[in-house]
């Protein structure tokens, strides 16, 4: 994509000096119009060479001192990924100038876009390559349909539309079908469709796992409930059928005192019946329970 800069650059020096040899006017809108591009043009080659050199001292201290970089370090070499940069500003606004000269040059709206794109501004940066394809197209500039087609892919990738940005690739190397950089893209957006599409399964099958877990939880805890039920329910018919018992009746209180032998007998006897009641109520339910049929 800087590569673009680089060919346009020298593009608009070559028409700059033909239309002072042609004896142009500085006010003539065609020499307004290079004139503003080549300004905005520079801006960005400077944009790219500060990020370039930034880059190579970066990878020094990393190589000298094998430490890993810093936060700050880090922010600083995303930035212009990530957030907007306002050192594309001044080149924006040489670029609409220009356009208000002469709408209908390609290698504007490609510039456009780049200032867009150091902006943040996506969408309209992918406005402008699709309007520099068309106006290509109408020049029949093959080159610079390459580099419009090229630029979209590389934004589709970075939005993860990687299916939109394959076939923008694919387009490209229609015009240029020895495109390195182009095949390399188109490999690297492969991989990460493949890796994605690993991890989505593997995060479809965790959740799947969570929830039979957590269904196999509820069902556990559900059943240990229903049996702890029951047993209540059985306990408390026993304890029923111990106090309706006419052989259990408690001895009426006479006002005397008891002695520690007396209590004990007492407790003995209270103990010794309600075992008798337990297995005869035991007893009385395994007869009234009805066999299993062993045919």
């Amino acid at each position: 994509m800087h590569k673009g800069f680089y060919f346009f650059s020298r593009i608009f020096i070559v028409l700059v000096a033909v239309y002072l040899n042609m004896g142009c006017s500085p006010n003539d809108p065609q020499f307004v119009t290079v004139n503003l591009n080549k300004g905005g043009n520079k801006i960005l080659l400077e944009i790219s060479e500060a990020n370039k050199k930034k880059i190579q001292e970066q990878e020094a201290i990393k190589d000298g001192d094998k430490r890993p970089p810093k936060e700050s370090e880090k922010e600083d070499g995303q930035a212009d990924q990530v957030h907007a940069d306002p050192r594309y500003q001044p080149a924006l606004d040489k670029y609409l100038s220009a356009l208000a000269h002469d709408s209908f040059l390609p290698e504007l709206h490609l510039n456009l876009g780049l200032a867009f794109e150091g902006l943040s501004a996506f969408e309209k940066a992918q406005q402008s390559y699709k309007q520099a394809e068309f106006l290509a197209k109408q020049k029949g500039d093959l080159l610079e349909i390459f580099v419009a087609r090229f630029n979209q892919a590389q934004l589709l990738g970075k939005g993860k539309k990687i299916d939109e940005a394959l076939d923008k690739y694919q387009k490209a190397l229609e015009i240029v079908p020895s495109s390195k950089e182009v095949k390399i893209n188109i490999e690297l957006l492969i991989q990460s469709q493949q890796k994605s599409g690993k991890s989505e399964d593997k995060d479809s099958k965790d959740r799947k796992d969570s929830k039979d877990k957590d269904k196999n939880g509820k069902d556990k805890q559900q059943k240990e409930g229903e049996g702890k039920d029951d047993k209540d329910s059985k306990d408390d018919r026993v304890d029923k059928k111990y106090k309706d018992s006419a052989k259990y009746k408690p001895r009426p209180f006479d006002g005397k005192e008891l002695n520690e032998g007396d209590v004990k007998k007492i407790l003995g006897e209270i103990k010794q019946q309600e075992s008798k009641i337990r297995a005869e109520y035991n007893r009385k339910e395994l007869k009234e329970r009805p066999r299993d049929k062993d045919w």
